[in-house]
């Protein structure tokens, strides 16, 4: 076949086809070209039956784009050639292969994670296991691991004791039902091929060639299965790249590199260093802060794209102006030709989303949330505003039966039904309702419970000697839902995390809105009901994409924002070992080498965030990018200003906001809740404003902070 279109690294990988080879390929240097075209090679070149390969790769869509590339490419039906992900593979096999080992049979059924943590859940209840004190959540987490060889280590006996009786429960019950969860599907396939070593002879047989895709990733389940399988032929093609790997906390090992370099003696190292997606100044950057890392192979990435637009840096004096620096440059680039989809805004945690949400629905720029909801949409977030209108509202039937059992308090669904007849029988309220239905059991006294929580935040909300953003704190600790999420692992650290940015969200409104605390959380639920309802649904294929840095790997876009680029945010403030460190060095590198034409970088001096004031540092990665490197504008430091005279100029009023204006009537004004309006009316220093709906006309204070006069 035709291979001139692959440059000399890339013809190396794809012809290097005996023995072992392991290809670095650096951001954007083509590795997926190189897959497939290594696959066509085999087929094409040396006559390598399709059946007689095994492609790997780690999601449903990659290895279908795989399959259709390779047979664009061969012009060949691969319909019964292996190219799939770890689980489908092994799902394949034990199909074919699993009949009667352990007592299973092949027509086993599959279960996800939630059927698991159910079985789990009932497991545990039977055995007396009181699942506040141990999550099933986490019962789950521990065994997946266990199964994916991972240690489990703890002092903690009675926990070590709970987590073996139900794991011995939960597989034998997974055999008698011929359930398979996600782990078990390696664990099942790697087990039988090690202990019948004529099936395993088979499948060394038929795999004459392996190739294995985005290998920093695999876990160390998933390399002892690639082992053993290419142990025989020894043609095993691994591509990945170090300095990608960022995936540690789903078991991911960048340690496997090392370890195939040991258990694969003469391996043949490539090196892709040739970038065809960023521009030289962007891939500057990147090398500088991965070459900090120890524990890599070196490569340097270089491109052919000469263009000299450096990636630019602003340091911004708060948080809200680094958003409206970010929508000011959108709607700029928008403007000169550039499409929303070419945008892309990227985050170290979740909870940073908000306020970009907040100002692209004001300024009526289509957005969506990559691979994650809008941050009102996320279950946490819902679940405390449902909180909040019901400590508003007790009439509020919908809010009540979202919460009433979250956290869990064994109210049963047939005591739901009792209230739900006694409030008919009434014509109350559910919550009013609980003083009509006879005393019953455990779910009823905690029924009884919260229905005093409730009230008893209802009280806290009309105390005036209390802060208004402690709601939030309130409910965490009165609900028991702060325990629930504190004994989620890291999934329940960044759903907490969520959930304490909502009092920023509440500083925000009590500032904004006028009359008591009840009043304003009463006005801020009603806005964030039409907003949520409407505003963030967005079915537009031309959008701002949101996303954490990890849902942008494998993507690329014309122009990147990373934001809130701070120590203690990026990297991370949990970061505390040095293997830890690297990793969130190459979350960094991700980031930067997602951009393909422009790249901002941006930082506050000052952030509200998690319901505090917080002064930040710059984030360390910026140093090492090296500010010779970078066009620095706006508020930066003044030891690294260099070519941003003009901008300058223009940023001047987002730096420092200015409240000594004489604002008059026909002027424009600018409120960081309420967006653009016009000055209708005057009288000492109260102006009404007309902004846009659904805010319309409000009376402010003139001098407030929250008002810039454009």
């Amino acid at each position: 076949m035709e291979l001139d279109t692959l440059n000399d690294k890339q013809r190396e990988a794809v012809v290097t086809t005996e023995g072992p080879v392991m290809v670095m390929a650096g951001a954007g240097s083509g590795k997926t070209r190189v897959l497939t075209y290594r696959i066509a090679h085999l087929i094409l070149d040396l006559g390598i039956l399709p059946t007689n390969i095994l492609a790997v790769t780690f999601t449903n869509k990659a290895a279908r784009e795989m399959r259709e590339r390779i047979s664009s490419l061969t012009n060949e039906n691969l319909k019964y050639m292996w190219i799939s992900t770890f689980h489908s593979f092994c799902a394949k096999l034990l199909r074919i292969e699993l009949d009667g080992y352990k007592g299973y049979r092949k027509n086993f059924t599959i279960i996800d994670s939630d059927d698991s943590i159910k079985i789990i859940r009932e497991i545990m209840k039977d055995k007396g296991y009181d699942q506040k004190e141990y999550n099933p959540k986490t019962i789950h987490s521990i065994i997946s691991n266990i199964k994916n060889l991972e240690p489990f280590v703890t002092k903690n006996i009675a926990l070590k004791s709970c987590v073996n009786t139900v794991m011995d429960e939960y597989n034998a019950r997974l055999i008698k039902e011929n359930l398979l969860d996600f782990d078990d599907l390696i664990a099942v396939t790697l087990d039988m091929l090690k202990e019948y070593p004529d099936l395993l002879e088979k499948y060394q047989n038929k795999f004459e060639y392996i190739l294995i895709d985005e290998f920093q990733d695999t876990n160390i389940i998933q390399y002892k299965l690639i082992k053993i399988l290419a142990n025989k032929h020894k043609n095993i093609f691994i591509v990945g790249d170090q300095d990608q790997s960022i995936y540690s906390f789903r078991g991911a090992k960048v340690g496997n590199i090392d370890l195939f370099l040991r258990d694969f003696k003469d391996t043949v190292q490539i090196l892709l260093e040739q970038n065809y997606r960023s521009t030289n100044p962007i891939l500057r950057i990147a090398n500088n802060v991965i070459a900090n890392n120890q524990n890599r192979i070196k490569k340097n990435l270089f491109t052919n794209n000469d263009s000299k637009e450096m990636p630019t840096y602003y340091r911004t004096q708060s948080s809200y102006d680094e958003v409206m620096f970010v929508i000011d440059k959108i709607k700029e680039l928008h403007l000169a030709g550039y499409q929303y989809k070419d945008f892309a805004v990227l985050y170290r945690a979740n909870a940073l989303s908000r306020q970009f949400e907040d100002m692209l629905v004001r300024y009526q720029i289509p957005y969506t949330i990559y691979g994650g909801l809008s941050f009102f949409e996320r279950k946490e977030v819902k679940d405390m505003i449902a909180y909040m209108r019901l400590i508003i509202n007790q009439d509020d039937d919908f809010s009540f039966r979202r919460v009433v059992n979250e956290p869990k308090r064994k109210i049963g669904q047939s005591l739901i039904d009792k209230l739900t007849t006694a409030a008919l029988e009434n014509k109350e309220s559910l919550f009013k309702a609980i003083d009509h239905i006879s005393p019953s059991g455990i779910g009823y006294n905690n029924l009884i419970a919260f229905k005093f929580n409730i009230l008893e935040l209802n009280e806290f909300l009309n105390d005036d000697n209390t802060e208004f953003i402690t709601i939030i704190d309130e409910i965490l600790n009165k609900t028991g839902y702060l325990n629930m999420l504190q004994n989620e692992g890291e999934e329940g650290k960044d759903r907490l995390d969520n959930v304490l940015e909502l009092k920023s969200v509440l500083k925000e409104a009590y500032e904004y809105y006028e009359g008591s605390k009840l009043e304003r959380l009463s006005q801020f639920l009603y806005d964030l009901a039409l907003r949520t309802d409407v505003d963030n649904k967005n079915e537009s294929t031309d959008c701002i994409k949101l996303m954490t840095y990890h849902q942008a790997k494998g993507l690329e876009y014309r122009v990147v924002f990373m934001v809130a680029m701070e120590e203690g945010l990026f990297p991370s403030i949990n970061c505390q070992s040095d293997e830890e460190r690297e990793e969130e060095r190459r979350v960094c590198y991700v980031g930067i080498t997602r951009a393909k034409e422009k790249l901002y970088i941006t930082n506050a001096r000052n952030r509200f965030m998690y319901g505090t004031q917080q002064a930040t540092a710059e984030s360390r990665y910026i140093k090492e990018m090296g500010k010779e490197n970078l066009n620095i504008i706006g508020n930066a430091p003044k030891q690294f200003l260099n070519t941003s005279a003009n901008y300058q100029k223009k940023a001047k009023p987002m730096e420092v906001e200015e409240h000594n204006d004489i604002i008059s009537t026909g002027d424009k004004i600018n409120h960081k809740a309420f967006g653009d309006g016009l000055v209708v009316d005057k009288k000492g220093d109260i102006i009404t404003v007309a902004f846009a709906m659904p805010y319309g006309l409000k009376k402010l204070l003139a001098s407030h902070p929250s008002i810039r006069k454009i």
